[in-house]
């Protein structure tokens, strides 16, 4: 019965004591190795973004960023939804597949028609 009393005594300074903190991490990076990464093609990044804001280029840009503006609209947008909707249902695999296979059956009549016509016309 002693040691029942005893045991909290002895075992109150292993609780309490705490393990060794682990060593911490150094929190300033090393530094970049000089004339590689980002910082080295800078002057190269500059210089194509200076071609890109050119007067030409900001020039189109606003008769892009105009036209697509008034492309979508909201008044356009239920018509433009409307045309996609309907594409994608006329645009089937099978659809596509057999309209290339009559475009391709055609070619050559069109162009017996076309020798034709062009016979008959010389002729006049």
């Amino acid at each position: 019965m002693r040691f029942a009393r005893l045991l909290p005594l002895v075992l109150a300074p292993l609780a309490l004591a705490s393990p060794e903190p682990a060593p911490r991490p150094n929190p300033v990076a090393a530094p970049a190795p000089d004339g590689t990464g980002l910082i080295s093609e800078l002057p190269s990044i500059l210089s194509g973004a200076k071609e890109l804001l050119s007067e030409d280029t900001i020039k189109d840009l606003d008769v892009i960023i105009t036209g697509a503006a008034k492309l979508l609209s909201s008044k356009n947008i239920d018509i433009l939804q409307d045309i996609l909707t309907n594409a994608h249902g006329l645009l089937t695999k099978d659809f596509v597949d057999n309209t290339t296979t009559l475009i391709g059956d055609a070619t050559p009549l069109v162009e017996d028609v076309s020798k034709l016509l062009g016979g008959v016309l010389g002729s006049l």
